[in-house]
């Protein structure tokens, strides 16, 4: 499926790189893969920024042509999520996904850490999906505000060359967007789902819904027990606020 890699010694960001290389491009362009060993100003979810310890990560983008594959944005989101989460599990197998597609890792008593997240954003010419993973940090290579609730390979005792990392992504990311059913999607997911059972708040339609989650379905909606009883929410008009637990 990705017919085209291209490998930056340092950008500010793989978003930005991967949307560049495909100004131009005709609207069903295959993929075109980026990958750096060194992202200055990457970028994650909600604006946030995504920390980057100089050579300790492995930032990358995907930019495919919107007509390329005709996915909506649960099902890029959720296909993208299992691609980082499979590529992870193959060094990490106690990872697990967290909606809507952060990867997780539960360490002890406390609450489960990430160690990589997704981003899909929407240039003029293709949708941009970006994956970061925690590769060789330490705790001290974190930033201040995220020591507690990130993790790398490296902490979970898995030092992988970064370069082995990116081909299996790659492998990962031709399966769940060329290959994989919306069945094979939902299965998988229910399978790894870091929030299955747990409590959480939701905001949907601009209203709060805190409850215990029951299930989730990514290209959906997210069942849960709440105060008032068993409610679904769409995942279009959903997003997560916090952990309550």
């Amino acid at each position: 499926m990705i017919n085209r890699v291209i490998v930056l010694n340092e950008t500010q960001s793989t978003q930005d790189a991967a949307a560049r290389a495909c100004i131009g491009f005709p609207k069903d362009h295959p993929p075109t893969f980026v990958v750096a060993s060194n992202q200055t100003m990457g970028r994650g979810q909600r604006a946030n920024n995504w920390f980057d310890a100089s050579g300790c990560t492995l930032p990358c983008s995907l930019a495919i042509g919107p007509g390329f594959l005709n996915l909506n944005n649960p099902n890029l989101a959720a296909r993208a999520g299992l691609a980082a989460l499979d590529a992870i599990q193959h060094f990490a197998p106690t990872t697990k996904i967290k909606w809507p597609n952060d990867i997780v890792v539960a360490v002890g008593d406390s609450a489960p850490r990430k160690i990589a997240g997704v981003l899909v954003e929407h240039s003029r010419d293709s949708i941009v999906i970006g994956i970061g993973i925690n590769c060789t940090q330490t705790e001290s290579d974190f930033h201040p505000s995220i020591q507690h609730s990130a993790i790398s390979l490296h902490q979970l005792g898995c030092d992988v060359a970064r370069i082995d990392l990116a081909c299996t992504l790659i492998e990962s990311l031709h399966h769940w967007f060329a290959v994989a059913s919306e069945d094979e999607v939902r299965d998988h997911w229910k399978n790894n789902d870091a929030l299955l059972g747990t409590t959480q708040k939701f905001i949907h339609n601009n209203t709060p819904h805190t409850g215990k989650v029951l299930s989730i379905d990514p290209l959906k909606d997210i069942r849960m027990q709440t105060s008032e009883g068993e409610i679904d929410l769409s995942v279009e008009q959903t997003r997560l606020i916090a952990d309550s637990n």
